[in-house]
Order: structure tokens, then C-alpha cells, then sequence
């Protein structure tokens, strides 16, 4: 029997024709201006220093989405077995650190790991100066930070994925004498294979586009990846055009490796039912313990830091004299940069939030009742374009436009920012528009109802909680977005990561820290809110 009429499709067009027409908008503007200058694209696309872009883009995305999911898996095995104290902090930890701002990272890794830093600080007082360590402008402090990012999605991933499997595989296998580390690699690694699979695919394409991190911790050109080399050829090369053909090059890599690694596809359904947790006591208490504490003391330190030092100089001398700034008026009496920033940046990620969620709302529906997997890969397009390329598209077509006022700035970081975060809303309302029961639908229709009244008063209210999670983690994305900000602003835009960003370049690291700090928290707090009041409606 046919379970639904077409309504869900209907519904969903519009939130598709507007996904769609962002998205082409500035990639069409890319392409064309790619082939405004035929000679250019040969050279790009002929060039060695092309590939040699492409090699070295691969290859740390590659090294960073390994060491992040096997770092991850140990420690997900364990947490996804047994229950204990701080458990469930770690875990929400984890959750909040998908929608960690880039430029925190960078803030905190200078801060933190610096040839000035808190390590060295440290490390030289110990030792009378002798002793230091040099971690930045170098390429592991690219891939360490990257990790420091994506230990957390892969760990929160591969975790949630063993709750929802059984483990009677693994206890037949201890009763039949196997040890640990035998059930481990050859019972647990197997079933969680696909998770692994998606959490390496998935933090490959979060590594692929890396633009601030290596911009800024990398130091070295021999260090940067596609999306930092189009922002240099815009920005400081002043070559648009080869700009133009290298971003729409790295937008034909990024395509094909969503297609290839099925990004998108319908995941086999798990099983509803949950292993039974148990209690550490003794040794895997201890264990827990440590466990616990290595995952502290890797992602707390260089937060920890950002919040030192908006309170203290670099000698230790306390001080509010950031905060203080923030509030002052500037010279001529009017709002501080500072407080404008705070505006914007809670109003474009408002907006954007808002907005990316009732359109992954009716595109989630319509995809899960239609069992659509092109309806979400079509959706997922928009991270085969880093945010840079993303703002060289719109910056293009600004260019073209009559009106070139601060409005019109604004409405382009705002489309910009629903492009980025619009496939991470789909992602987040996909799980729940799967479980709601087709059956609902025809129930409602037996009794008279229609399927637009069935979805308005039974599968729309049921759609909260994951509405909720969609709308704070876009807005959190929204907040910590400054790439495609960064190139569309024209100075006329400023959001906090963008200040923040130029706070770093001027050397105001307790000015960045205090602006990060807010940044943080609201971030912090508009997550938490997303995650209260469970994810579960009752149905079964």
C-alpha cells in the first residue's frame, strides 16, 4: 500500500529549489569566471604545483581522520561498556566540541602550545630556561590541531553507535576464555565497522577544506592546503581568475569524493534496543579514572588558557582591562567594534539557524518518507566547497551587482552561512524524520484526516527535539564561521571570530581571549539548550 500521496515531496520543493539556487549562485559564479580565462584553467588544472596542493591536502586529512578515529576507538569501546561517575560530562563534552569554533582552536593552540605559551612558560622555568618545545607553524601542529577537533566527533560517533548494538558477541567470547584484546579486534572492531568508516569519511571532508588552522598554526606555505592556497591567490596574489580555477578544481575533488565515499547514503537501521551498562568497580573503575582524565587534559588545557589569559598579562598581573574594553565607547562616542561584533555575530547565527532548520525540517521528511538517499547527498553538495571558494562565489557575483552597501553584505554572509551549515541540519533532523512510524500517516487517514493534518499536529510536534538540536548546533556553526565571513565582509561585517581573527594577527591575545571567551559561552550555552529535554517521543 501506498503510504503517502506526494504531500511530503510538495513540501519539500521549496526548501530544495531555495538549497539549490544558493548553492549553484556561487558555484555558477566560480565556474564562469574559471572560464572567462580558458588559459588559466589549462595552466591550473596542467600545473604540478596543482597536484602537489592535492597531494598534500589529501594526505593530511587522511593522517588526521586516522589518528582521530583510532585514537577514538579505545576509548568508545570503554565508554560505550560501562557506566561511572563524570560519564555523562565527557560525553556532552564531546557533543559540544562538533560545533568548536575553529578560531578557538587556533586562539588557544597559540596560547597555549606557542613558542611563548603556557608549555614553554613552563617548561623553561623548570629547567632554567633550557628546556622548550616547538609545536606551531609546523605540520603537526596542523594535524595536531585537527585532531584536537575531531577526537571528539569520531569519539562521540563510534560511541553512540556500540550503545545501540548488543554485546552478547563479546561476553560469549570472554566466556569462551578469549581475552580482551582478542574480543576486541576481532568482535567489537567488526560490528562498529561502518561507524568508523563514516567517522573517518566524515572528518576527511571536515579536514579537506582546512583554511584557518592552516593558515594560521601552519605558518609555512609549504603547508597549505587547496582552500588556503585560493584565499592567498585572491586576497594577496590579487588573481581572481586563478583563484576561480583553482576552487572550482578542488569543488570537482570534493564532489567526487562525496560520490565515491556514498556521503549521504542511508545507513543500515540499528537495532532499537541498547546494551545494558555496567558499573566499573575495581580495576576498570581505576581505568575509567584515567581514561576520563586523558581526554581532560588533551581538550581543557587550551580553553582553559583562553579563559587565563582575558584575565591575566602575560607576567601573571591580573586585569580587566579586556573585558573593560569591550564596553567602551569608541572615539567618536558610538558602539564599540566589539559590542557591534557580539550583534552580529548572535543575529546572523539567528538567522541562519532559523532559517537552515525549517528547510532541513521538510527536507529531512520528505527525504525519509520518499527513502531518498540523492535528497540528502544533494544537500550534503554544499561541503564539497570550502567556505573560502563559497565566499569567492559570492564575492564574484557582488561584484557584478549595482548595490554594494552594507545590507547587502549582510544578506550575503547570511546566504553564506546557510549554505555551510544547512548539511550538518539535515544530518542532525535525518534520525528522526526516519523514526517517525509511516503508519501514522495512514492512521490519521483512516480516520478521515489528511496527510498535511497528520504531519501539522502528530509528526511536526514530534520533530522537537531534533528541530531543537538542529537549530543550536547550526547556530553554534553559525557563530564560529569565519572563512566565507571573512571573504565576504569587506570590513563592513564584523562578527566576533573575525575580530578575534584580527586581534590574533595584531599580537592582542588578551583582547582574543576575552571576545572568545563570549564566544564560547554563548556557544556553550545555546548547545546545552539544544540538548535539554531528551531526544526520545514514545514510539516504538
Amino acid at each position: 500500500m501506498k503510504m503517502h500521496d506526494g504531500y511530503y515531496f510538495r513540501k519539500a520543493i521549496p526548501a530544495l529549489v531555495a538549497t539549490a539556487v544558493v548553492f549553484i549562485l556561487p558555484v555558477g559564479a566560480v565556474f564562469l569566471r574559471s572560464l572567462t580565462d580558458i588559459s588559466e584553467l589549462a595552466r591550473t588544472i596542467t600545473d604540478p604545483y596543482t597536484y602537489r596542493l592535492l597531494g598534500f591536502t589529501v594526505w593530511e586529512s587522511t593522517l588526521s581522520a586516522a589518528i582521530s578515529v583510532l585514537l577514538a576507538l579505545p576509548f568508545a569501546a570503554f565508554f560505550s561498556r560501562y557506566t561511572f561517575k563524570g560519564r555523562k560530562a565527557i560525553l556532552t563534552m564531546s557533543d559540544a566540541a562538533f560545533a568548536m569554533p575553529a578560531i578557538l582552536v587556533v586562539l588557544g593552540f597559540v596560547i597555549y602550545y606557542g613558542n611563548n605559551g603556557m608549555v614553554n612558560a613552563a617548561l623553561k622555568a623548570i629547567s632554567g630556561g633550557r628546556w622548550s618545545v616547538k609545536i606551531l607553524y609546523s605540520f603537526k601542529a596542523i594535524i595536531l590541531a585537527h585532531v584536537y577537533l575531531n577526537f571528539p566527533v569520531a569519539f562521540s560517533l563510534i560511541t553512540s553507535s556500540l550503545s545501540t548494538m548488543s554485546d552478547n558477541e563479546e561476553n560469549a567470547s570472554r566466556l569462551l576464555g578469549k581475552s580482551e584484546i582478542h574480543t576486541f579486534i576481532f568482535i567489537t572492531i567488526p560490528k562498529v565497522n561502518g561507524m568508523l568508516i563514516a567517522s573517518f569519511t566524515l572528518i576527511f571532508l571536515f579536514c579537506f577544506p582546512s583554511f584557518l588552522i592552516v593558515m594560521s598554526l601552519g605558518g609555512n606555505p609549504r603547508f597549505f592546503t587547496i582552500e588556503a592556497e585560493i584565499y592567498k591567490r585572491t586576497y594577496t596574489d590579487m588573481n581572481p581568475a586563478s583563484s576561480a580555477a583553482l576552487a572550482m578544481f578542488s569543488f570537482l575533488i570534493m564532489t567526487l569524493l562525496l560520490l565515491l565515499t556514498g556521503y549521504g547514503k542511508q545507513t543500515k537501521k540499528a537495532t532499537r534496543s541498547r546494551r545494558v551498562l555496567r558499573k566499573a568497580k575495581g580495576g576498570k573503575k581505576a581505568l575509567a579514572i584515567v581514561l576520563s582524565a586523558v581526554i581532560v587534559l588533551f581538550m581543557a588545557p587550551p580553553l582553559l588558557s583562553i579563559l587565563y589569559r582575558s584575565l591575566f598579562t602575560k607576567d601573571g598581573s591580573f586585569t580587566l582591562k579586556a573585558w573593560s574594553s569591550i564596553l567602551a565607547l569608541d572615539r567618536r562616542g558610538g558602539v564599540a567594534t566589539s559590542i557591534s561584533a557580539i550583534v552580529n555575530s548572535i543575529l546572523i547565527a539567528s538567522a541562519a539557524s532559523y532559517i537552515s532548520m525549517k528547510m532541513a525540517t521538510t527536507i529531512s521528511v520528505g527525504a525519509a518518507r520518499r527513502k531518498s538517499s540523492f535528497t540528502v547527498l544533494l544537500t550534503s553538495l554544499p561541503m564539497a566547497v570550502g567556505s573560502v571558494s563559497m565566499g569567492l562565489g559570492f564575492a564574484f557575483i557582488a561584484a557584478k551587482m549595482p548595490i554594494r552597501n552594507t545590507l547587502f553584505s549582510y544578506v550575503l554572509v547570511l546566504l553564506a552561512h546557510i549554505v555551510v551549515v544547512l548539511p550538518f541540519s539535515v544530518r542532525t533532523m535525518m534520525p528522526g524524520a526516519r523514526r517517525i512510524p509511516e503508519r501514522l500517516s495512514l492512521a490519521a487517514k483512516t480516520l478521515g484526516g489528511t496527510t498535511k493534518e497528520a504531519y501539522r499536529k502528530i509528526e511536526y510536534p514530534m520533530l522537537k527535539p531534533y528541530r531543537r538540536r538542529a537549530m543550536a548546533f547550526a547556530f553554534a556553526l553559525s557563530l564560529g564561521e569565519t572563512n566565507a565571513t571573512l571573504a565576504l565582509s569587506e570590513g563592513r561585517v564584523t562578527t566576533i571570530p573575525i575580530l578575534i581573527y584580527k586581534m590574533i594577527n595584531q599580537y592582542n591575545y588578551q583582547g582574543a581571549s576575552a571576545l572568545a571567551v563570549i564566544l564560547l559561552a554563548v556557544a556553550i550555552t545555546v548547545f546545552a539548550i539544544g540538548e535539554t529535554g531528551g531526544d526520545e517521543y514514545g514510539i516504538s
